[in-house]
């Protein structure tokens, strides 16, 4: 009787684990993520489900019996042999985004998560491959989505330059990194000569069309490390890092030339010549802070507009720069 019943407990037993061995099977084959089984001691793949196959276009003959590394898809990819060797020393190891190539070439981004445990007295290794690419252009679709509202915050629409508010904010951020490394920093501060003459002659739009090109002069001429912005109207400053009074003196003779130069077409009529006056200043000589600054800029461009226009003037008068004559 006692064999009898031991007998039962083991077929019953055995029957529980293939029943067991059964689930799991069908959840393997089933199962909307791709899986690879690797031996753990030799990193070799023991089984991989359709899943993976359907996704990567690799056979199942084609991964099988191979080291991961040595499937194509991972041929590349240095993490899949670390990520074996640090399993070896670890239970647990996830990729949150992980470039995978598909036989056909196409790059799929995967979230790959890798642990280890005990089957059949033998220890393995399973890895759930999961394709994220969608997930992922929709994350790169809204961090760029973010960067471009980001950088209409900050441009101003018509000239394409800097807006004020975005000014103001890196002129002090710019003056903080200026003292201390103990640089100069100079600043611009321009507008158009006779802006409302030229409003009232050929009316808004030829303001709009001259303020749009001015912007566009400006970012040709301007550094890469520069911030030309729009100040308001038809003023224009331009902050110059780590830039001397005469830098700052060619720099802004260069702006009036090639204003000069510049010719603007409204509804088939070639405007006026366009002039500019400057006026420049430069921290710490002429001001300690960013409205300091701004101030002893605005009186040169003030003293520029006085002595005539299309010309360039400097914080103090003995230090004057007078636009050169036209030859």
């Amino acid at each position: 009787m006692k064999k009898d019943g031991d007998g039962k407990k083991k077929e019953a037993a055995g029957q529980k684990l293939q029943d067991s061995e059964l689930r799991y099977r069908r959840l393997f084959e089933a199962a909307q993520d791709g899986i690879l089984i690797l031996d753990a001691g030799t990193g070799a793949i023991t089984d991989v489900n359709p899943f993976l196959i359907h996704m990567l276009g690799y056979t199942r003959q084609e991964c099988v019996r191979k080291k991961l590394w040595e499937v194509g898809a991972f041929q590349n990819i240095k993490a899949s042999k670390d990520a074996f060797l640090a399993l070896q020393k670890a239970k647990y190891i996830r990729y949150k985004d992980l470039p995978l190539r598909a036989k056909s070439g196409k790059l799929i981004a995967v979230e790959f998560v890798s642990n280890v445990y005990w089957a059949g007295g033998k220890k393995v290794i399973q890895c759930n491959i999961r394709d994220i690419t969608e997930r992922k252009q929709a994350h790169d679709a809204l961090l760029k989505s973010e960067a471009h509202l980001r950088e209409q915050s900050v441009r101003d629409h018509l000239t394409g330059l800097f807006n004020r508010r975005y000014m103001e904010e890196t002129l002090e951020r710019e003056l903080m990194r200026a003292s201390r490394r103990e640089l100069p920093l100079g600043v611009i501060m321009l507008d158009v000569d006779d802006f409302k003459q030229f409003n009232d002659t050929y009316g808004h739009a030829a303001g709009d069309a001259i303020l749009h090109r001015l912007g566009g002069l400006l970012l040709e001429q301007v550094r890469g490390e520069d911030i030309p912005s729009r100040y308001g109207g038809d003023e224009f400053i331009i902050i110059l890092p780590d830039a001397s009074r005469d830098v700052l003196r060619e720099r802004a003779e260069g702006l009036r030339e090639s204003a000069r130069r510049c010719n603007i077409q409204v509804e088939g009529r070639t405007l006026a010549h366009i002039t500019f006056s400057l006026g420049i200043a430069v921290f710490p000589q002429d001001g300690t802070t960013g409205a300091g600054v701004l101030r002893a800029a605005d009186r040169a461009l003030y003293r520029a507009k006085r002595e005539g226009r299309d010309r360039v003037e400097l914080t103090n008068r003995e230090s004057n720069l007078r636009g050169f004559p036209e030859k």
